[in-house]
């Protein structure tokens, strides 16, 4: 709450000085306006209706003077709130002829721009205590607003470059350059997006792509969490070796492990070391060994885990933008999509379409990769032997996550099969990818390694444009 007397942040001088300037020199309108978005960023209220008239004369290609300005602030009704038409008019002269040239338009914008952006936040300020106040709010409803807030308020401080086709078409030739020397110098691989890892899967995505929403779809104990987290490790030493600048690496949502098992996971699957040996202190000499060599090879790698077991989607939200902002992450990881809170009073299923739009956005506006798992409905285990292999309709309230997702992949064991293998130490698995957005669907043969947690390719081919398949 504002204190008794309180004058919020403004500088009649400088809002003068703007106006004066775009009447002494039109030409300098198209810079105070990137500068200057809306009306409201003026203090006075008859110069947010003299600025509404400029920009509408600016609008219908109109000369700008302060007569014309004039006779526009009447046309939208504001010559009240100026003192009336005589005033207006005089007021109008005495700003053109007070200002020698448009020289400073651009700093003294910057000002009224500030002064303005000073208020928004201020008033916002009110708004979030008024909300904190409310017993009927969260602190994630809070705690959202207040973030929607500051973006949306930072946003207003920047405005775009123009810049020519032949700038931008020789920033994107350097930057395929760059990415085709790294590519070549690192296997030869010439992938748009985001590695996972896995030779034949890239085949089919090229990468992942900012923007993209990746679902991971499999049935309790088939081993999505353990796919999700080899996706994870193998991304984050792919991005440590890709970027220079030191940032990059995932943030990986874990909603049913804590961090520590979670963590012990993707230590056993990259030694290859039995994990309930490790799990019991039962590993040998060797394998310690293997255990200390995964730790150096990992501690490369940037893994950044939350392990918040109640996680609700404008809390996933927030800490995703933080560490955006703080560390420039390539990509998300959540385990798992229906542990995700939403409005209890929805039905399950609109929840679920909340979640996976939410996250789809999450992807979009971060541009970056969301890759989230999904439990399968009991329906795949009720079909006959011969008919376990899981399909779209098998996702839990599928429709919305079917709809959201750009990729949904579908692991399905073929212990049920004839001939394929499924023992204590090894499962034949067949990687399904059930739906490409931009690309072809089919099966990319593996194996898991279940006391390593580990999957692999059965058998790897190299990842080029040749061996990309057709649809």
């Amino acid at each position: 709450m504002a204190e008794e007397g309180y004058i919020p942040p403004h500088s009649i001088e400088a809002e003068q000085a703007v106006l004066g300037a775009v009447f002494v020199d039109p030409g300098c309108l198209p810079e105070v306006t990137l500068i200057l978005k809306k009306p409201e960023m003026f203090w006075r209220a008859s110069h947010q209706h003299i600025y509404r008239a400029i920009q509408d004369l600016s609008a219908e290609g109109h000369e700008i003077d302060w007569v014309s300005v004039g006779e526009q602030v009447r046309k939208n009704g504001a010559l009240d709130d100026c003192g009336g038409n005589d005033a207006l008019h005089t007021y109008l002269a005495d700003i053109s002829n007070s200002v020698p040239s448009s020289y400073g338009a651009e700093r003294y914008a910057t000002i009224v721009r500030d002064r303005g952006l000073m208020r928004e936040i201020i008033r916002r300020s009110g708004d979030i205590r008024s909300m904190a106040l409310d017993e009927t709010r969260t602190p994630g409803d809070v705690i959202e607003k207040l973030e929607r807030d500051v973006f949306e308020i930072a946003a207003q401080r920047y405005h775009g470059q123009t810049q020519s086709v032949q700038s931008l078409i020789q920033q994107v030739m350097d930057k395929q350059a760059r990415m085709k020397e790294w590519r070549l110098k690192h296997d030869g691989t010439m992938l748009p997006g985001l590695s996972s890892g896995y030779s034949d899967l890239d085949a089919y995505t090229t990468g992942w792509k900012s923007g993209e929403l990746i679902v991971v779809g499999a049935r309790p104990g088939q081993g999505k969490t353990s796919l999700l987290l080899n996706l994870a490790e193998n991304m984050a030493l792919e991005t440590m070796n890709r970027r220079e600048d030191g940032k990059g690496g995932v943030l990986v949502f874990s909603l049913e492990m804590t961090a520590t098992e979670l963590v012990q996971r993707v230590l056993c699957a990259n030694a290859g070391v039995d994990l309930k040996k490790v799990k019991l202190g039962l590993y040998n000499r060797e394998e310690e060994g293997e255990l200390k060599a995964a730790t150096q090879r990992l501690a490369q790698a940037a893994i950044f885990v939350d392990d918040s077991f109640t996680l609700n989607l404008s809390e996933i939200r927030s800490k995703s933008r933080r560490m955006k902002e703080r560390h420039d992450i390539d990509c998300i990881f959540v385990d798992y999509l229906q542990l995700i809170k939403d409005n209890d009073r929805l039905d399950r299923h609109l929840q679920i379409g909340n979640i996976s739009r939410g996250l789809k956005a999450l992807a979009r506006e971060l541009e970056i990769p969301v890759i989230t798992a999904a439990q399968l409905n009991r329906g795949v285990e009720q079909r006959s032997s011969r008919e376990k292999r899981p399909m779209l309709s098998d996702l839990r309230e599928s429709g919305s996550i079917e709809q959201d997702a750009d990729q949904v992949l579908l692991i399905h064991r073929k212990e049920s099969e004839e001939g394929a293998i499924d023992t204590n130490e090894l499962a034949e698995i067949d990687l399904i990818v059930a739906k490409n957005r931009n690309g072809p669907t089919g099966d990319v043969d593996m194996l898991f390694r279940k006391r390593f947690t580990r999957f692999e390719l059965r058998q790897s081919v190299p990842t080029n444009w040749a061996n990309i398949p057709q649809s």
